[in-house]
C-alpha cells in the first residue's frame, strides 16, 4: 500500500494509474462523524500496487478527474453510488466507463452481494470489520486503517473478471451495462431540493396525528441547527427513537420529560428545557400551521391500480423466481405501479416510464401487457 499526501507524489501516481485501461476505485468519507461529511480518502489499485491517497492534504486533484472522465479506462466501483456523488460533490469529477461490482452480483442473483461476502466466496478472504466506522478524516491513520482502506480495491479488478464471465455466460452483461450507464449519470444534489419538510425522512412517522407531527417537526430542525453548528451528525446529537417517543408523549414539563425512556440523562440534563419549550410551542401551534399527515399511498387509494399491481407482481414473480434474481432487482414495487397506472397495450408504451430499463422491458413487457389484457377475476362474495 502506497501512501499519497504530497501534490509530487500524486501526480507520480496519476501518471502510472492514467496508463491503466482498468483500474478500482473507492473513497472514504466521515459522515458518522461530522454533519458536513466530506472525501477524506481515495483509495486506487492497479494489478499489483494500492494507492491510497488522502485529499485533505490540499492536493490539486484535477488528474483524478481527468482518469475518472476518460472514457478508455474501465474504473471499477463495489456499490459505487455514494461514492459517484459525493466526488461529484466535492470535486465536480463525473464518470464514464463505470463498472459497478454490487450491481453485477446483484444481477446475478446473488443473496449476498455486500463486499466482504463477495470476497470471501470467491477468494476464501475474511475481512477484519473492525475500521466500518472509523473516523477517517484523523490524521495520521493507523496502520491498520490504512490496510482497510486499500482492502476495498485491491480485489475489485479480479472479481469484475469473475462476474463479468458469470454474466456472459447467463446473457445478463447488457443488462449490467445498462445499470452501470445509469449509474455514471448520477449527480449529486441536496436533499433540501428534493425534501422541502426533511422530518418526513425519519421512518416511522406515519401513525402520528397532526399535532404529533409539528412536534416531531419541531424537534427534528432543532436538532440539525445543533447538528449544523457543531459539525456533528444529528444522531450524535439525539437519537431518531427519542424525537419520535416526543412526539408521541409530547411532555409539558420537566417532570413529564423524566418518563421519557428513551431520553437519557445527560439529554435530559443538557437539552431538556430546551424540549419542553419546543414541544409546547409545537403544542400551541394553529390548525393550519401544522403538517399535513402523509397521503396513503395511491396504490392504496385505487383499488383498481392496486388489482393490476398485484397481477403485475405474480408475472413478476414467477420470472424473478426463474432467473434466480431478487424481485426487486428484477422491478421494484415502483416499476409495477407505473406499468399499472398507464396500463399499456404495446410493448413502446413502456417508453413512457423512466425508471424502466430497456432490459426488463424485454424479459416483462409482453407478459406484463399479456397480464393486464385478461379480465380481472370475480371477486367472491
Amino acid at each position: 500500500m502506497i501512501w499519497v499526501d504530497t501534490q509530487e507524489d500524486f501526480d507520480r501516481t496519476m501518471a502510472r494509474v492514467a496508463a491503466e485501461p482498468v483500474v478500482a476505485i473507492d473513497t472514504e468519507a466521515d459522515s458518522l462523524h461530522s454533519y458536513f461529511d466530506k472525501v477524506c480518502l481515495v483509495q486506487i489499485s492497479i494489478p499489483h500496487e494500492d494507492f491510497v491517497i488522502d485529499p485533505l492534504a490540499k492536493i490539486d486533484l484535477a488528474k483524478f478527474g481527468e482518469v475518472l472522465a476518460n472514457p478508455s479506462i474501465v474504473k471499477i466501483f463495489h456499490g459505487g453510488d455514494y461514492d459517484v456523488r459525493i466526488l461529484n460533490r466535492d470535486f465536480g469529477f463525473t464518470i464514464t466507463n463505470l463498472i459497478d461490482t454490487m450491481i453485477s452480483a446483484q444481477i446475478l442473483g446473488y443473496e449476498a452481494f455486500g463486499l466482504a461476502a463477495l470476497l470471501d466466496r470467491h477468494f476464501g478472504l475474511k475481512l477484519n470489520k473492525a475500521n466500518q466506522r472509523a473516523d477517517w478524516a484523523m490524521r495520521p491513520l493507523r496502520p491498520d486503517m490504512l490496510d482497510y482502506a486499500a482492502t476495498d480495491t485491491r480485489h475489485l479488478i479480479k472479481l469484475r473478471d469473475i462476474l463479468k464471465d458469470e454474466l456472459e455466460v447467463l446473457g445478463r452483461w447488457p443488462w449490467a451495462l445498462e445499470e452501470f450507464g445509469r449509474l455514471e449519470a448520477v449527480r449529486y444534489r441536496e436533499k433540501e431540493e428534493d425534501e422541502p419538510e426533511p422530518f418526513r425522512r425519519l421512518k416511522g412517522i406515519g401513525a402520528y396525528d397532526r399535532r404529533g407531527l409539528g412536534v416531531i417537526r419541531s424537534l427534528y430542525n432543532w436538532r440539525d441547527e445543533l447538528a449544523r453548528a457543531a459539525d456533528r451528525p444529528p444522531f450524535k446529537i439525539i437519537g431518531n427513537d427519542v424525537i419520535l417517543e416526543l412526539g408521541k408523549e409530547q411532555p409539558r414539563s420537566r417532570d413529564e420529560l423524566s418518563r421519557v425512556k428513551s431520553l437519557s440523562r445527560f439529554h435530559h440534563g443538557r437539552y431538556g428545557g430546551e424540549i419542553v419549550k419546543l414541544v409546547r410551542s409545537a403544542l400551541e401551534l394553529p390548525e393550519e400551521q401544522l403538517p399535513e399527515r402523509g397521503e396513503p399511498k395511491s396504490w392504496i387509494r385505487d383499488k383498481a391500480l392496486e388489482a393490476r399491481v398485484d397481477r403485475l407482481k405474480k408475472v413478476r414473480d414467477r420470472v424473478a423466481a426463474e432467473l434466480k434474481i431478487d424481485v426487486a432487482v428484477l422491478a421494484p414495487r415502483h416499476v409495477l405501479t407505473a406499468v399499472a397506472a398507464i396500463q399499456p397495450t404495446d410493448v413502446a408504451q413502456l417508453d413512457a416510464i423512466p425508471a424502466m430499463r430497456e432490459w426488463q422491458k424485454k424479459l416483462l413487457g409482453e407478459p406484463f401487457i399479456a397480464a393486464l389484457a385478461k379480465p380481472p377475476q370475480q371477486m367472491t362474495l
